[in-house]
């Protein structure tokens, strides 16, 4: 059997390790991908608003509901036959039933607002983390829990956070083109799904963010 002594030496030695170990490691929670990847440009465009302006001619072509309807979301003006833009018009439309239909709708820009989903989670929930921080420093030192533990809990909680604030942001909202677009869905951050499935988190050395 291990003497008092010993017992209290093998604790501090467990402690000196596991502070070490959080010394050198963080938690990185949020989204990840190559600097030009497509996720973190949607991401970094929500967050911090972004325009978004033709790469070629001089408008954008937003589809309209009629056109993601019939021909889907990736719709092109190239795949809709006999397609026209009336004179003096911002449209590109078709004629169903000798009536005018739009397809499209010609934007010179079209703006992002910014929605600092990620930082105001962080905000709205620190007081709880520090809470958190302390209590699995308690465990490191009294209950023999580790700092891989403690920074798996901050990730998982953290996660948990940011998917809640997206699921809650309203404004702003999206634009009444969009939403009509997206058949009334009012809530930019989740209206796919795609965007809060990516959230997640990272054990990494301190000072790496991959």
């Amino acid at each position: 059997m291990k003497d008092a002594f010993q017992e209290v030496d093998d604790s501090l030695l467990h402690i000196e390790r596991e502070m070490k170990y959080l010394n050198e490691y963080q938690v990185v929670i949020g989204f990840f991908g190559d600097e030009d990847s497509q996720l973190l440009e949607i991401v970094r465009a929500n967050e911090y608003g972004a325009d978004i302006v033709p790469k070629k001619g001089k408008y954008l072509w937003v589809p309209s509901s009629y056109a993601i309807k019939k021909y889907g979301k990736s719709v092109k003006p190239s795949d809709i036959p006999h397609l026209f833009v009336p004179k003096n018009k911002r449209v590109a439309c078709i004629t169903e039933n000798k009536e005018l239909v739009v397809c499209f709708y010609l934007l010179k820009k079209s703006r992002i607002p910014a929605r600092a989903f990620i930082r105001k989670a962080f905000l709205d929930n620190q007081q709880k983390y520090k809470r958190y921080v302390l209590a699995g420093i308690d465990k490191i030192c009294y209950e023999n829990g580790t700092g891989k533990e403690l920074l798996t809990t901050l990730g998982k909680l953290g996660v948990s956070d940011i998917r809640e604030e997206m699921k809650r942001w309203y404004k702003p909202g999206n634009a009444p083109l969009t939403i009509d677009n997206k058949k009334g869905v009012n809530n930019p951050l989740v209206d796919t799904g795609s965007l809060i499935k990516h959230v997640t988190w990272k054990i990494l050395p301190i000072g790496e963010i991959k």
